[in-house]
């Protein structure tokens, strides 16, 4: 079977959903002497490729830990709507 990864890369051109904040991205340390830059990443918990368990719309509901592979892998088809 071939898999094919669907995620997108996460960046500062990522679009966020649109009532929450992008990503922001702080430097506190440019060329560092060890020559290591320090970043901070700030971003909302919707950005970017994602899976939200059942847990994050119902209480009782199952998070992604729980899930089998089986359920996020399987059969599709690419469609050209260009």
């Amino acid at each position: 079977m071939k898999i094919i990864d669907l995620t997108i890369p996460l960046g500062i051109a990522t679009p966020p959903w649109p009532t929450y904040e992008p990503l922001q991205i702080k430097y506190f340390k440019r060329l560092a002497p060890n020559g290591a830059n320090g970043q901070l990443l700030t971003h909302s918990n919707h950005l970017g490729t994602h899976l939200d368990g059942e847990i994050h719309f119902y209480t009782p509901g199952k998070d992604i830990a729980s899930l089998e592979m089986d359920f996020l892998v399987g059969p599709a088809a690419v469609v050209d709507l260009s």
